[in-house]
């Protein structure tokens, strides 16, 4: 017989990512890109990252790799250009204070590639054909769904006869 301690302590969700909310990063993310474009101008390192989380009340405790995984996630949607300081990385604010997300218009660049290059398409190739172009990761279901659409809007042959599924280019639309 399970004591009712044992049996809350079963269902309690796990740490980690999964019990984080999917919007917490992101304000995280834009209240540290609002600090910053009020901030004097100078090298935006980790350092500078963590006083600024320091004096919020609801990031006080966010720790060093949150801070860099925050600083390179800005710099990825060039809010943030990378940058030498003193033989360490740091950062500059961006010139253009609205940047287009890396994964805008990728879905017309990983077509063409797929048009050009010919072959047979698997998920997993369209993955890492992906993520060279935006340098983000991608999820499975997305490119699933992705081939899916291609194949319905008349781009692509589905091959399901083999134990593997995969994608060509189809005559007619080459």
């Amino acid at each position: 017989m399970m004591t009712s301690a044992q049996a809350g302590a079963a269902q309690a969700p796990a740490a980690g990512r999964l019990g984080k909310a999917s919007g917490e990063c992101s304000s995280r993310r834009n209240h540290l890109l609002a600090v910053l474009r009020n901030h004097d101008g100078g090298p935006v390192t980790t350092k500078l990252a963590l006083a600024i989380y320091a004096q919020s009340s609801a990031w006080a405790t966010v720790g060093r790799n949150t801070a860099r995984r925050d600083l390179r996630d800005l710099a990825r949607r060039t809010y943030l250009v990378p940058a030498e300081h003193h033989g360490a990385r740091s950062y500059t604010l961006g010139s253009d204070p609205n940047p287009a997300h890396p994964a805008r218009g990728v879905r017309k660049l990983v077509l063409a590639a797929i048009q050009a290059e010919g072959g047979e398409w698997t998920t997993g190739r369209v993955k890492r054909t992906w993520r060279q172009f935006t340098g983000t990761h991608v999820l499975r279901m997305s490119v699933r769904r992705f081939l899916a659409g291609l194949h319905r809007d008349g781009y692509l042959e589905r091959h399901d006869d083999t134990p593997h599924r995969f994608y060509t280019v189809r005559k007619d639309h080459s």
